[in-house]
């Protein structure tokens, strides 16, 4: 009986350890912090797809007009998670080899492009709000988000007036 209870106590040990680095596996943009050197990494990877003339992993063609095709029909869903943006990256070859080439994962890749969303979309309409309500709004994100708002902020000075 002492075996069969140390061999339960290893299996649900293992179990608990499994669930938790599940969850930690979760991809979460929110907890990302942008750094200069995965920008100029994904920089250099997006002009070499330009350069080829190839899609950058994760985009759409944006040649075809978007038909509003989404997963249900078929086509590729038009407002992917983070774990499908990955699961997406991860199926294209010539994406995966741009990546490794450059010192990339598709994880870092995929929560950078949800991060830059985020925090662009903020700075985008930041001037358009009223001052009090902008900065209650910042407030209420994480302290990676406020570090990412100010780092496009960085990458997109305002111009002269």
């Amino acid at each position: 009986m002492t075996l069969f209870r140390t061999i339960a106590a290893v299996l649900l040990a293992a179990g608990i350890a499994c669930s938790g680095a599940a969850a930690a596996a979760k991809l979460d943009p929110d907890h990302y912090l942008i750094t200069k050197e995965t920008m100029a990494k994904i920089k250099a990877i997006e002009a070499e797809f330009e350069k080829s003339g190839k899609k950058k992993p994760g985009a759409d063609d944006e040649d075809e007009e978007d038909d509003g095709r989404d997963a249900k029909k078929g086509g590729k869903k038009d407002n992917p998670t983070p774990e499908e943006l990955v699961r997406e990256i991860e199926s294209n070859k010539e994406a995966m080899a741009a990546l490794k080439r450059h010192g990339l994962t598709s994880r870092d890749y995929a929560l950078t492009s949800f991060a830059l969303l985020h925090a662009g979309i903020y700075v985008m309409f930041e001037n358009s709000m009223d001052k009090k309500g902008a900065a209650d709004m910042l407030a209420k994100f994480t302290k990676e988000q406020r570090a990412n708002v100010a780092f496009v902020r960085a990458m997109n000075p305002p111009k002269g007036k």
